[in-house]
Protein backbone atom coordinates (compact mmCIF):
# COMPACT_ATOMS: atom_id res chain seq x y z
CA UNK A 1 0.00 0.00 0.00
CA UNK A 2 2.63 2.38 0.85
CA UNK A 3 4.34 1.91 -2.40
CA UNK A 4 1.19 3.21 -4.07
CA UNK A 5 0.49 5.90 -2.52
CA UNK A 6 3.92 7.34 -2.74
CA UNK A 7 4.42 6.54 -6.64
CA UNK A 8 0.61 8.42 -6.78
CA UNK A 9 1.92 11.14 -4.87
CA UNK A 10 5.22 10.93 -6.61
CA UNK A 11 3.61 11.16 -10.19
CA UNK A 12 0.85 13.75 -10.10
CA UNK A 13 4.04 16.21 -8.52
CA UNK A 14 2.10 17.54 -5.71
CA UNK A 15 3.09 18.86 -2.32
CA UNK A 16 1.96 17.75 1.15
CA UNK A 17 0.27 20.65 1.68
CA UNK A 18 -1.22 20.45 -1.38
CA UNK A 19 -2.81 17.14 -0.89
CA UNK A 20 -4.11 18.56 2.86
CA UNK A 21 -5.76 21.48 0.88
CA UNK A 22 -7.58 18.84 -1.32
CA UNK A 23 -8.82 16.77 1.70
CA UNK A 24 -9.72 20.09 3.83
CA UNK A 25 -11.74 20.94 1.11
CA UNK A 26 -13.90 17.84 0.73
CA UNK A 27 -14.30 17.89 4.36
CA UNK A 28 -15.21 22.03 3.72
CA UNK A 29 -12.43 22.64 6.68
CA UNK A 30 -11.05 26.50 6.65
CA UNK A 31 -7.58 25.49 7.60
CA UNK A 32 -5.29 22.69 5.56
CA UNK A 33 -2.86 22.82 8.18
CA UNK A 34 -5.10 21.42 10.52
CA UNK A 35 -4.36 17.93 8.86
CA UNK A 36 -1.32 18.61 6.99
CA UNK A 37 0.26 15.86 9.87
CA UNK A 38 -2.49 13.65 9.52
CA UNK A 39 -1.42 13.77 6.00
CA UNK A 40 2.43 12.69 6.53
CA UNK A 41 2.07 10.17 8.51
CA UNK A 42 -0.66 8.24 6.25
CA UNK A 43 1.47 8.58 3.04
CA UNK A 44 4.64 7.70 5.69
CA UNK A 45 2.65 4.24 7.20
CA UNK A 46 -0.62 3.83 5.62
CA UNK A 47 -0.89 0.32 7.24
CA UNK A 48 -1.12 2.04 11.06
CA UNK A 49 -3.93 4.50 9.78
CA UNK A 50 -7.67 4.51 9.83
CA UNK A 51 -9.24 2.85 6.57
CA UNK A 52 -11.70 6.22 6.49
CA UNK A 53 -7.90 8.11 5.91
CA UNK A 54 -6.30 5.87 3.23
CA UNK A 55 -9.75 6.35 1.42
CA UNK A 56 -9.90 10.04 1.53
CA UNK A 57 -5.90 9.89 0.73
CA UNK A 58 -6.42 7.93 -2.69
CA UNK A 59 -9.89 10.12 -3.18
CA UNK A 60 -7.52 13.67 -2.40
CA UNK A 61 -5.06 12.00 -5.56
CA UNK A 62 -8.24 11.07 -8.14
CA UNK A 63 -8.17 7.60 -7.14
CA UNK A 64 -10.60 5.46 -6.25
CA UNK A 65 -11.03 2.23 -4.17
CA UNK A 66 -12.36 -1.35 -6.00
CA UNK A 67 -13.41 -4.60 -4.14
CA UNK A 68 -13.33 -7.66 -6.19
CA UNK A 69 -15.13 -10.45 -4.47
CA UNK A 70 -13.15 -14.34 -5.34
CA UNK A 71 -16.94 -16.21 -5.65
CA UNK A 72 -17.89 -13.36 -7.76
CA UNK A 73 -20.88 -14.80 -9.96
CA UNK A 74 -22.37 -13.34 -13.01
CA UNK A 75 -26.50 -12.72 -12.83
CA UNK A 76 -28.18 -11.62 -15.84
CA UNK A 77 -31.17 -9.46 -15.46
CA UNK A 78 -34.23 -11.06 -17.18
Amino acid sequence: MKELLQQRFQELGISQAELARRIAEKRNLDKPENIQSAVYNALKDPDSRKYSAILELIEAMDGEVVIRWKDYREVKVQ
